[in-house]
């Protein structure tokens, strides 16, 4: 995860965070996947409770990330976070086909019933990112 900073990560969480209230239901499943990558991200309680209460525009947002990994990787938390209840939400696969648009490059996303796989994707990639300093 070469170049990721730390800023980059707080915007995927805030996009994690979206994603999960986007259908109304902001779920235990979805909250355990963003406390996981809260976790590795080191976050403390105080950062992670101003995050919980922000929001995030899209296009603001997409503008923010400075790496191909870290617009990867979003996309994969995104996934991730829509699968973790067991079901992909209609405005939750709405909003992943929005960013995948809005991202105007060629990031490769498994089928839908696959997406469970991400979580641990996700996790073992930012155990990578946050072993090397962050900017």
């Amino acid at each position: 995860m070469s170049g990721m900073t730390r800023n980059d990560m707080k915007t995927i969480l805030l996009f994690g965070i979206h994603l999960a209230k986007i259908d109304g239901n902001f779920d235990v499943w979805e909250k355990k996947v963003l406390a996981r990558f809260a976790d590795a991200m080191k976050l403390g309680e105080n950062e992670k409770t101003d995050m919980v209460s922000q929001e995030i525009s899209l296009s603001q947002g997409l503008k923010r990330l400075t790496t191909p990994e870290s617009r990867a990787l979003l996309l994969k938390t995104l996934c991730a976070v829509s699968h973790s209840d067991g079901e992909a939400h209609p405005t939750e696969v709405d909003f992943i086909q929005k960013v995948v648009e809005k991202l105007d490059t060629q990031v490769f996303i498994l089928p839908q019933s696959e997406w469970g796989v991400y979580e641990q994707e996700v996790i073992d990639e930012l155990g990578d990112a946050t072993q090397t300093p962050l900017t």
